[in-house]
């Protein structure tokens, strides 16, 4: 079965909140400032990022239909 996509925005958005939690965490280094400096200087990382979020994402909005099929 398909599930709605996440939009860019929503991907985007939760992009920041792992980031935020991943600086919290220290699974980052402290020194790594900002999302939009880490995203301008380690695209890769972002774009591995991008992927968990919009894969969280999926499931949540997965979970949420299966929750109002019972």
């Amino acid at each position: 079965m398909q599930y709605p996509a996440p939009s860019p925005a929503e991907i985007e958005a939760a992009a920041q909140i792992l980031f935020e939690e991943a600086r919290f965490y220290r699974w980052f280094p402290i020194a790594t400032d900002s999302y939009a400096i880490f995203a301008e200087s380690n695209p890769i990382g972002v774009s591995e990022l991008r992927g968990i979020a919009e894969r969280m994402l999926l499931a949540a909005a997965r979970a949420q239909r299966e929750a109002r099929l019972r």
